[in-house]
């Protein structure tokens, strides 16, 4: 069976996670998921995916700012297009993100965001939803 394209989500909720996957299958794609950022780019670098949902606080405070750094690093990852969704901006973190540096992402979106968001930024970035014009 044919799919929209392949997903990566990064992030270490479970829960957001399964319903990220059940939603973004529904609307044909497929999806893998990592609970842990080194997990995610060997995930990457065994089967390159078409676009990577990253969350930035897991395991350590910036973790997937590491893990996006990573990706732009490997010339076999760098043109995949990551989105990052995070709460760091409403969390203790806050200050940890660095500001320094370029951040290596297409689109910052502050969770929760609507699943229904979700699977648009899919269907722009990978997918053609039924209603888009080719």
């Amino acid at each position: 069976m044919s799919t929209k394209g392949d997903i990566l989500i990064i992030d270490d909720d479970s829960d957001l996670c399964a319903a990220m996957q059940a939603a973004l299958q529904a609307d044909g794609f497929h999806v893998r998921c990592a609970c842990q950022g080194d997990v995610g780019l060997r995930m990457m670098r065994e089967r390159k995916p078409d676009l990577v949902f990253l969350d930035i606080i897991m395991r350590l405070p910036v973790e997937g700012v590491w893990v996006s750094e990573e990706i732009f690093k490997d010339p076999e990852l760098r043109h995949v297009p990551v989105v990052i969704l995070t709460s760091i901006v409403d969390s203790e973190y806050s200050g940890h993100f660095p500001t320094d540096r370029p951040f290596w992402a297409r689109m910052f979106l502050d969770k929760p965001v609507p699943m229904s968001k979700i699977i648009e930024i899919a269907n722009q970035f990978v997918g053609k939803s039924d209603s888009s014009a080719s």
